[in-house]
């Protein structure tokens, strides 16, 4: 027998300093770290002598993490790029910016780059939801915007999208190649066909094959988040499976919601309905042991790490890395793998 594999925990990194939960995450065994461009300034002033993407500050961010005992293995963030999915006038300076993160990720060893493409970026219309025991979560209801304006953007069109996001991988997937750094887009949150006007395009299986097909470099993979992907497609198992077998599948949102894609609520990760024994059997199966991490868990009572982005606070995320530990190890030992 084979000996049992370890998972690959990258758990996403919010703070501009390490915190007493950095040193949790350490001891509960996560290794690895999901990073953002750091924003923070030097002082009150708030004057900044780099941007985020450049690579002073990205070199930095990086060492603070490592210090703290981290692999910095992807990078969840991005430049503003609403110039370049919309095709505005601007959208070659923000180009540029992206081509920076790029390349300095590249010469940083930063090894995923995951982005997605919405141009209202993820929705939820509901952020104090009563689930479980009282804990408070969120959700998405497309009646709750039925009467919502445009955003100040405009409308955009599907076929529009599609023509950027072509635009945008001929200009950046040569640059991701020679830095060796995977693209990981992400699909739309929530997967509807538009919101409030704008057109989405990431929002099904299809469309995903359509992209890889296209794009058919090694670089060019795809951010499976479980919980939408639950909502486009009615075996995810199989889907899993599918892109598994294309290596397209370069990092992992292991999360659950409850609904439909119009009008659904995030979960514990115990309450999903998705078969996640049968899903994490093929990740082990094709030896894709991660990057995973955890994502929009509900806040349990008395945590003090609720931040200003609900689905982050501490013990929820606590929660939900201890069942997606037990839940890989079971998997791996049940296909022989040796203790």
């Amino acid at each position: 027998m084979e000996k049992l594999p370890k998972i690959r925990l990258a758990e996403i990194i919010l703070e501009s300093s390490p915190t007493p939960f950095w040193n949790i995450l350490k001891q509960i065994g996560v290794d690895e770290a999901t990073g953002i461009l750091p924003r923070w300034y030097q002082d009150h002033r708030q004057f900044k002598i780099d941007d985020p993407w450049e690579y002073a500050p990205l070199s930095n961010y990086k060492r603070m993490i490592e210090e703290a005992g981290f692999k910095l293995t992807v990078i969840e963030d991005n430049p503003p790029m609403e110039k370049i999915i919309y095709g505005l006038p601007g959208k070659e300076e923000q180009l540029e910016n992206v081509a920076k993160l790029i390349e300095n990720m590249g010469k940083l060893k930063i090894p995923i780059w995951c982005y997605n493409w919405m141009g209202t970026n993820w929705i939820r219309t509901k952020t104090a939801i009563r689930g479980r025991g009282g804990a408070l979560t969120s959700g998405f209801d497309e009646e709750d915007l039925r009467d919502a304006p445009p955003p100040k953007l405009g409308r955009i069109d599907k076929v529009t999208l599609w023509k950027n996001l072509r635009n945008f991988l001929e200009f950046i997937l040569p640059i991701a190649e020679d830095a060796n750094v995977r693209l990981a887009i992400h699909p739309d949150d929530p997967p509807l066909d538009e919101v409030r006007g704008v057109g989405r395009i990431m929002n099904s299986v299809e469309a995903f094959d359509r992209l890889i097909e296209e794009f058919p470099s090694e670089y060019n993979g795809i951010t499976l988040d479980h919980s939408i992907f639950s909502l486009i497609t009615d075996d995810l198992i199989s889907v899993v499976r599918h892109f598994l077998e294309k290596k397209r599948i370069f990092f992992v949102h292991f999360r659950e919601v409850i609904g439909s894609k119009n009008r659904f609520e995030e979960v514990f990760i115990d309450e999903g309905i998705t078969r996640q024994f049968e899903e994490m059997r093929e990740y082990i199966k094709h030896e894709f042991y991660g990057p995973f991490r955890v994502d929009h868990t509900p806040t349990l009572l008395g945590d003090t790490m609720q931040l200003s982005m609900p689905g982050y606070s501490m013990l929820g995320r606590i929660h939900a890395i201890g069942y997606i530990q037990g839940l890989f190890r079971a998997a791996a030992e049940s296909l022989n793998y040796e203790k």
